[in-house]
C-alpha cells in the first residue's frame, strides 16, 4: 500500500512541476522580461534560409516535447509557425519539415521515458507495474506539454517502457499529421505575422491551469 500511495504522489508532481514552470513562464512574459515569444519566433524563422527549416522544425519540436524544460517554450504555436512557414519552399520542404518534427517529438519522448524510468528505478525505487494498463488518450494528451506529463506519468506509475513509447509514437503521428493539415488551412484564414507576444502566453497559462487541474484530479482520486 505504501508503494502504491508513494507512486500516485510521484505522478501528481509530474503535473504540478509542469505547472509551476508554465506560471513561471507566462508571469514573466507578462512583466515584460527579456523571454522569447512568438513575435520573435516568426521573425527568426521568417528569415531563415530554407535549409535551415528541417533544423527549425526539429529542435523546436523536440526541446518542446522535452518534460518540465519544454514548459518554458511557447507551446505549438513554434511548431504551426515552422510548419506554416515551411510552405513558402514548396510541399515537399512541407512534408520533410513535418516528418522531422515526427520524428524530434518522437526522441524527445524516448528522452523523457529513459529520465523517468531512470528516476523510477535509481531514486524513488518502484518496480515496474505489471497490471498499469497503457492508454493512448489522443484527445487529451496531443498537447506537446500534456504528452510529456503524460509519458513521465505513465513511467511514474510503473507503465512498461516499449508500451509508452509505442503508445505514445501513435500519438504522436495523428497529431503531427493533424498539424500539418492545419498548417496548410490556417495561411487562409490568419496572418501568420500578425501574431503577438500576449496571445502566446495566454495560451501557455491556459495550458498551464490544465496541467494544475490534472494535478489536483489525480490527488482527489488517490483520497
Amino acid at each position: 500500500m505504501e508503494k502504491e500511495v508513494r507512486k500516485f504522489n510521484y505522478s501528481a508532481i509530474v503535473w504540478f512541476l509542469s505547472a509551476l514552470s508554465l506560471y513561471i513562464y507566462c508571469t514573466m512574459g507578462f512583466l515584460n522580461a527579456k523571454i522569447p515569444g512568438v513575435e520573435e519566433l516568426v521573425k527568426f524563422l521568417s528569415a531563415a534560409d530554407a535549409n535551415h527549416i528541417y533544423l527549425a522544425g526539429f529542435l523546436s519540436v523536440f526541446i518542446e516535447g522535452l518534460y518540465f524544460i519544454g514548459s518554458f517554450f511557447p507551446g505549438t504555436t513554434l511548431i504551426i509557425v515552422v510548419s506554416i512557414l515551411s510552405q513558402i519552399t514548396g510541399y515537399a520542404v512541407f512534408a520533410g519539415t513535418m516528418f522531422t518534427i515526427f520524428i524530434g517529438w518522437c526522441l524527445a519522448g524516448l528522452v523523457n521515458i529513459i529520465v523517468a524510468k531512470t528516476y523510477h528505478l535509481k531514486v524513488a525505487k518502484l518496480e515496474e507495474n505489471k497490471e498499469f494498463e497503457v492508454k493512448d488518450r489522443l484527445w487529451t494528451t496531443w498537447f506537446p506539454a500534456f504528452r510529456a506529463n503524460y509519458e513521465v506519468a505513465q513511467i511514474t506509475d510503473g507503465g512498461n517502457v516499449l508500451k509508452v513509447f509505442l503508445s505514445s509514437m501513435r500519438v504522436k503521428f495523428l497529431a503531427t499529421l493533424a498539424v500539418g493539415i492545419g498548417a496548410l488551412i490556417v495561411p487562409f484564414f490568419i496572418d501568420i505575422h500578425s501574431l503577438n507576444n500576449e496571445e502566446g502566453f495566454t495560451s501557455a497559462a491556459v495550458v498551464a491551469t490544465i496541467s494544475l487541474i490534472v494535478g489536483i484530479y489525480k490527488i482527489k482520486k488517490r483520497d
